[in-house]
């Protein structure tokens, strides 16, 4: 039974691989239509009718991760710099995700979940009247008078020039155009997308009245997306509909990640360090930028808090702080390193939780990381490539100096000359590389597919 499932797995897999659209190719690595519209999406790419604007997007496209795998196939992402930033990264957005995709699903109400979700695919073409709040003047009255005189035929552009207090009326008639979901705040978006074509209504919000009018109905440009794709949108649109502060929320959600990691600091020794760290102060003239922060944190090995039944040092701290995007500051007060300290300790639970809930996997976080990581790899190339261009011969030098004519002796100006043409055989070597890709000297092209 196991055995014929895994095989039935592997067979479909193998289906939809084999069945994708494949758009170029550089050695092995093959890219297809999906990581192409990750880099560019499809929707936009739609719409690019210009050939030499579409031949600059593909390329930029070609480039970036011919460039990247070129990194990958020399061991790069095993250089100490690459790695360090790969991991900072992957971290800093793992973290990000457990607060995005754990965090607030927790808060958004099911019933905003499935409104965005049936409602997305949609575009709808409304046109408002505004009227803000005023009691005096009888906003609420007034905004069912005009919803009254619409429905016996009135003319909606003369009412909007009449009454709207919206400032673009004078240039759009009342008309809002094509709307989406995400495109207005959720009372107006709940109650323009409840209406049926032609339907008009009266919606409050915290602008106002608005006398609201659907005139007709398209599809929306997500209405083609990948299903992975339209979920991430339907859950970022209906986070909108959160109604508690997120920031006081967010503060108790960290106090329960604390308390179950039966986080405990030695206060103590937090007010060592700070000791430590005034008297190195001193003995740098009052220079903060001159004391070595981590180096004092790494020599103190006393333990500072107890963390998963786990008794950490300052080094760890300062082995966390070094491998991560977070930038240690100067510790002037007890209050300040234990702020620090707390944020390490919270961004490393939020990380193995998110690990643990399988977030690194998820769609959302790929498409995220995956143009980061690209993007590295690509830097690392690039640098690999200029590093390893060799220095001009001593001829090479010779010949720049007598062709310029310079003034000063060879002995002197050698370095300079020597400087000057590295530099420009650098430059040659990037420009060589990104015109075998342009050329399609290096890389192969589905034409039938881009010709499309």
């Amino acid at each position: 039974m196991i055995k014929n499932s895994f095989f039935w797995a592997f067979v479909c897999c193998g289906f939809l691989f084999s069945s994708q659209t494949w758009v170029a190719q550089h050695g092995e690595k093959v890219w297809y239509e999906k990581d192409f519209y990750r880099f560019f999406p499809k929707n936009e790419w739609s719409k690019v009718e210009d050939f030499g604007e579409k031949t600059k997007i593909f390329d930029s496209f070609l480039k970036q991760n011919v460039a990247a795998q070129r990194a990958l196939s020399l061991g790069l992402q095993h250089d100490g710099s690459v790695d360090k930033k790969l991991t900072a990264r992957h971290n800093m957005l793992m973290v990000n995700e457990y607060y995005m995709r754990h965090f607030l699903s927790s808060l958004i109400p099911p019933s905003s979940l499935f409104f965005c979700g049936q409602n997305l695919k949609k575009a709808l073409f409304v046109k408002h009247i505004l009227l803000k709040h005023n009691e005096k003047q009888g906003s609420s009255q007034v905004a069912s008078m005009i919803k009254d005189s619409l429905l016996v035929g009135g003319d909606f552009k003369t009412l909007a020039f009449n009454f709207s207090e919206d400032p673009g009326v004078g240039q759009n008639g009342g008309e809002l155009g094509w709307l989406t979901i995400g495109k207005t705040v959720p009372a107006f978006q709940t109650a323009v997308f409840n209406l049926c074509v032609g339907c008009v209504d009266v919606v409050e919000t915290e602008f106002g009245f608005h006398v609201v009018k659907v005139d007709s109905l398209r599809p929306s440009i997500y209405v083609d997306l990948p299903q992975e794709e339209y979920d991430d949108f339907v859950f970022r649109f209906a986070s909108a509909y959160i109604e508690e502060p997120l920031k006081d929320l967010a503060a108790q959600h960290d106090s329960l990640l604390v308390a179950s990691a039966g986080v405990l600091f030695d206060d103590a020794v937090l007010y060592d360090i700070v000791a430590d760290l005034d008297a190195a102060l001193k003995d740098k003239g009052g220079r903060r930028k001159d004391v070595d922060v981590l180096a004092i944190l790494k020599e103190n090995a006393r333990a500072v808090v107890r963390y998963e039944s786990n008794f950490l040092s300052p080094a760890w701290f300062a082995h966390k702080i070094e491998r991560s995007l977070h930038r240690s500051v100067f510790y002037a007060s007890f209050e300040e390193i234990k702020k620090d300290f707390m944020t390490v300790l919270l961004r490393d639970i939020a990380y193995k939780k998110g690990l643990a809930l399988g977030l690194n996997l998820s769609f959302s976080f790929l498409s995220q990381y995956n143009p980061v990581r690209l993007g590295v790899l690509e830097k690392a190339f690039f640098k690999n490539l200029v590093s390893s261009v060799p220095l001009p011969t001593k001829e090479d030098v010779e010949a720049y100096f007598l062709a310029n004519k310079k003034q000063q002796d060879l002995q002197v100006a050698y370095r300079s000359i020597e400087t000057v043409l590295l530099q420009k055989k650098q430059e040659e070597a990037k420009k060589s590389f990104l015109l075998s890709v342009e050329k399609r000297e290096i890389v192969s092209v589905n034409e039938e597919w881009f010709n499309e």
